[in-house]
């Protein structure tokens, strides 16, 4: 397959997607050609003014840095024609969501991304006194798996413990499930069961693993099993909010 010139020429100052469409590409060339060009990387939650549960209301910035001397292409980004720069923190502009469907994915130029860093944070701006923001993962493609375990999840009412599994878009909008089983930490399996995926990226929630399955309280802390049913690569984490404070601490597979 042969990438008109300017097309490759501009894709590296991040107008993709725009240019793949514009420029007569099949769409089936057009997708290869991204894939071998970049890679995507998953922000889990990428929001602004998201009102949650007892008043708090939810936003994410996501910072970059690219640490090299050339630029890296990223996109989409919300201002279409911006490049990020070169040896500097910059707040990078990236759409936002809706809270039933939070997630993002971006495209980094894999010729760079082992140049560039994230900092995705998560912040209550309900609270002028809530902490500087939580860390969330930013999460490679490579970083997707089959199966997926979250340990030491709390379940005492105090907190509210929300699991969020995502899996990678693609042209199968098949009804597609993941299997969740949620054991103690004597290996007892006190929940299996299927939880349906939704959109594109593929997302799926449980908002309250507890109130959905309260049968897991007879544990403290329990461990989160997530598979893959028909070999899509998925990735998932946990959301621990206080009741009290509303801060945030996560779980992550790593």
């Amino acid at each position: 397959m042969t990438i008109p010139t300017r097309v490759a020429t501009v894709l590296r100052y991040g107008f993709a997607s725009l240019l793949l469409i514009s420029t007569g590409l099949t769409h089936s060339a057009s997708a290869q050609f991204a894939s071998d060009t970049f890679e995507r990387v998953l922000l889990p939650v990428s929001v602004n003014g998201i009102p949650g549960a007892f008043g708090t209301r939810w936003s994410t910035e996501l910072w970059y840095r690219n640490n090299s001397t050339y630029p890296v292409a990223i996109y989409p980004l919300a201002m279409s024609d911006h490049v990020p720069t070169m040896n500097r923190n910059e707040l990078l502009h990236v759409f936002t969501s809706p809270n039933y469907d939070p997630s993002q994915i971006i495209n980094v130029e894999r010729a760079g991304i082992d140049s560039v860093q994230f900092d995705l944070r998560l912040y209550n701006r309900s609270d002028p006194r809530a902490k500087f923001g939580t860390k969330l993962p930013v999460v490679r493609e490579r970083e997707f798996g089959d199966v997926v375990n979250l340990i030491n999840v709390p379940t005492a009412s105090d907190f509210r413990s929300a699991l969020r599994i995502y899996a990678l878009p693609d042209e199968s909008f098949a009804g597609e499930t993941v299997l969740l089983q949620i054991f103690d930490n004597d290996e007892r399996l006190l929940v299996s069961t299927d939880i349906p995926f939704n959109g594109a990226p593929r997302y799926a929630v449980v908002s309250s693993l507890a109130d959905a399955y309260p049968q897991i309280r007879q544990a403290d802390r329990v461990r989160v099993h997530v598979e893959s049913r028909n070999g899509r690569k998925i990735w998932a984490f946990v959301g621990v909010t206080s009741n009290t404070t509303q801060d945030v601490s996560i779980v992550t597979p790593g």
